[in-house]
Order: structure tokens, then sequence, then C-alpha cells
């Protein structure tokens, strides 16, 4: 492996999990690490210096709460992001999540097609974000693959092409005329590149971004839904309880920010 590519540490001290992340992700071009307790974890995230963690929640020792506090306690440690894994639904737990810095909270059993989705999302979320928003430049992560050849120029493309017009979005055909290729290659190139299509995918880096903005800007939820392309506060507030399992506000308020905005 190059580098440049992206580290993943697992945390969750059940072996099965593990081996059903491990079969998930095992294609995909990752440097995967494994902790089986949240003491194990700490030390490998600052160690290894993780582009993101997978962390359960219920483990002994440490809960995976606990072991997010103090990864963003740590200065080393403080900017990586962190994917709950959890069997409970409750909105207490998601909220308490987003509470000690998580930037998801996946519900198991969870499906292939979904850890896929949420790795890739959150790997490029930073990056993204900071050519779309310029934020903190020390929120950049390193470029997340050294990728070469034409498939990989036209992702790339894509996805700029798509973040760049997040209020108003290219039609499928209007995409792959501008990228040079068809329909068909292009959906076949996002399934195996993220297990999405393309607009899919565009809907994930929609609402990312939206949660980005909600918790390192003081914007209004109204303008934020405007910026990512919802007609209005309504439509993004459902949209992002489906995706995360709280409101904009909810998620707002769990990250200390303002308690103003109705939407």
């Amino acid at each position: 492996m190059s580098d440049n590519t992206p580290r993943l540490l697992i945390v969750d001290d059940q072996p099965d999990s593990v081996a059903l992340l491990l079969s998930y992700l095992g294609d995909q071009e990752l440097d995967i690490r494994v902790a089986l307790d949240g003491e194990d974890a700490l030390v490998k995230a600052q160690s290894g210096q993780p582009n993101l963690v997978l962390l359960d929640v219920v483990m002994p020792g440490l809960d995976g709460f606990e072991v997010c506090r103090r990864l963003k306690d740590d200065p080393r440690t403080a900017d990586i992001p962190v994917i709950f894994l959890s069997a409970s639904n409750a909105i207490a737990d998601k909220l308490k999540g987003f509470t000690v810095g998580g930037v998801d909270y996946v519900t198991k059993p969870f499906s292939e097609a979904e850890v896929l989705a949420r790795v890739s999302v959150h790997l490029h979320s930073k990056q993204r974000l900071a050519r779309l928003e310029s934020m903190a430049a020390n929120r950049v992560l390193e470029t997340v693959a050294d990728l070469t050849g034409r498939d990989d120029r036209i992702f790339q493309d894509a996805v700029r092409m798509l973040e760049s017009r997040l209020a108003d979005p290219p039609t499928l055909t209007g995409l792959t005329q501008a990228l040079g290729t068809n329909e068909r290659k292009l959906t076949e190139l996002f399934r195996r590149r993220v297990g999405l299509t393309v607009f899919d995918y565009f809907g994930e880096m929609r609402l990312e971004t939206g949660r980005r903005l909600l918790e390192g800007s003081d914007i209004r939820i109204q303008l934020i839904a405007d910026r990512v392309g919802y007609r209005n506060a309504g439509d993004f507030t459902r949209a992002f309880r489906r995706r995360y399992g709280v409101t904009p506000r909810e998620y707002r308020q769990a990250r200390g920010g303002s308690e103003d905005d109705e939407a």
C-alpha cells in the first residue's frame, strides 16, 4: 500500500462484528487496523493516526462514548472522524454520540452498502468541505488516494462537478456529456468506488455538507438548506432526520451550537 492509502481503525470487542466489517471493506483500498477494546483503540489511534474510526458503543471497560470523548480531548486525535456502531436506535444514544464528537451513528445490523457509503463519504468529507467552504486549514485531510487512469479522473471530475452544484445539480445525462462518458459507465464507476449510484452518493454529499455546516458555522438552518439544495428547511430537516436519526436543530444543540434556529 502507498503512503497515501487511507487508514481505518475498527474498534469492536466482538470478533464476529470485526470479521463482518472486514469482509465488507476488504476489497477497498484501505489500510485497516483493529482494536478489540477502548484502551487499545486510544493507543492505536494515537500511534497510527487513522483517517477514520469505526467505533462500537458497548464494550467492556471504556465504552465507545468515553473512547470518543478522549479522542476529541487529545490534540493528536481530535480531528479524526468517528462513526459509532450500535444496536441501539434510541434518539438519546444518537444525541450522546454526536455530543461527544461523533460524525455519524450507524445502527446494527448494517448492510454492506451502508458501511461502504458511510466510510466513503466520511473519508472524503473533510477534503471536500475544505474546498467548498475553506472553513479551517487544519481540517484538510491528506489526499485520499494517489489516483491515476482515465476512470479515476472521470470519478474525481464527477465528484467535483457535483460538489460545485449542490443547489443546482446536473442531470445524469448532462453530467456524462460534460465528462465525455456514458450513463452506464459512470453508474458502474460510482458503484465500484463508493457502493452507490451517482445521485445516491450526491444525496449523501448534500447531507454531509449540511452536517458539517451545522457543526462548523452559525449559519441559519434555512440558509444551510438552500446552500445544499433543499427547497425549504422542512425538506432538509426531514431528510437529515432520516439520515442521522436526529433533526438539524437537535444535532446543532448536541454539538454545543445555537438554539435560536427553529428549523
